[in-house]
């Protein structure tokens, strides 16, 4: 296991997620601010040949999993309207691609910080999110953080932004690139075997069991967890087409 020798028991969890409903009002106020709220989400993960929607629906904001944009760049998709990036993400991971709005996993906050997330007038293009906050947003919307499923203590980041996406009521989110089959990233299919492969699987069961406004695009995550597949989405992956 990763981060700490356990998974985190009942009583740890509901205290992680003490906070989730301000935590959620103060990132829809600031995500409010970008024009994101209101919109249809398609969050595209790194995994290889995502299913693309032909056509996207009306205003659809694109939505990338750390460097996801790479992908998107090879299907002809917009840059990300908001792209989920990681503290130690070095400029070489995000060599070419260009980012609309940032919502950045730290460790903990500075006042710069807190400034940015909880002034949304200010329309700041940053927003950080800390790992406890990030758990938070899981066991807020899905119960628990899956811990014990498999041999990490909670589920993919990607996963963590479909949660993000359900607790600040988004009204429809489209999944795209996020594989419980296959190993790899679009843009480097050398990379090491993906992990958290048990935790996304338990959490996008509950994800399907609870959330319709949830679907995918792929048909394997669908059949393995019981997503709606989003309609149009039975064509094979993208291969450079310009966006609908």
């Amino acid at each position: 296991m990763n981060d700490t020798a356990r998974p985190f028991d009942g009583a740890e969890e509901q205290a992680i997620a003490m906070d989730f409903p301000t935590l959620s009002a103060r990132h829809t106020a600031w995500l409010e601010g970008r024009g994101l709220t209101t919109r249809p989400w398609f969050i595209l993960g790194s995994a290889p040949d995502p299913h693309v929607p032909r056509p996207f629906p009306a205003r659809t904001a694109h939505i990338h999993v750390k460097y996801a944009g790479h992908a998107a760049r090879q299907h002809g998709l917009p840059r990300g309207d908001l792209t989920f990036l990681l503290t130690k993400t070095k400029p070489e991971d995000v060599a070419g691609l260009e980012f609309e709005a940032i919502l950045r996993l730290c460790k903990r906050h500075s006042p710069l910080t807190r400034i940015r997330r909880d002034l949304p007038f200010l329309r700041a293009r940053e927003c950080a999110l800390t790992h406890r906050e990030r758990d938070a947003f899981i066991i807020g919307t899905l119960g628990t953080l899956f811990g014990g499923s498999g041999d990490e203590i909670r589920p993919s980041n990607g996963i963590a932004l479909i949660a993000y996406a359900i607790a600040v009521g988004i009204p429809q989110i489209i999944v795209a690139g996020i594989s419980l089959e296959s190993d790899g990233y679009a843009y480097d299919r050398s990379a090491r075997t993906r992990r958290h492969l048990a935790e996304d699987r338990a959490a996008l069961a509950a994800v399907a069991a609870r959330y319709p406004q949830v679907t995918t695009t792929e048909p394997g995550l669908s059949r393995i967890t019981g997503i709606p597949l989003f309609p149009g989405a039975t064509a094979v992956p993208a291969n450079g087409a310009l966006a609908g």
